[in-house]
């Protein structure tokens, strides 16, 4: 999340990045593999609201290296 607001790019959240809301969900479209595992937050929110696997919730992620994504919020 802090990557995407440094880029200039709006999030959605309603939780403050505290890894309770699930709306600053990103789509992977390259570079997975430059992404932390998903932790155990992430994993809980991903499954308590059925999100899909290419799907990282960002504010639970750390970005390792380069990625391109995409929102359904863009």
């Amino acid at each position: 999340m802090r990557c995407l607001i440094g880029a200039g790019l709006p999030v959605a959240s309603s939780c403050n990045s505290e890894g309770v809301c699930a709306k600053c969900g990103i789509r992977i479209l390259e570079g997975m593999q430059n992404l932390s595992s998903p932790n155990v937050t992430e994993i809980f929110l991903k499954e308590k609201n059925n999100i899909g696997g290419e799907i990282r919730i960002s504010c639970q992620t750390q970005v390792l290296g380069d990625i391109l994504v995409d929102a359904s919020y863009w």
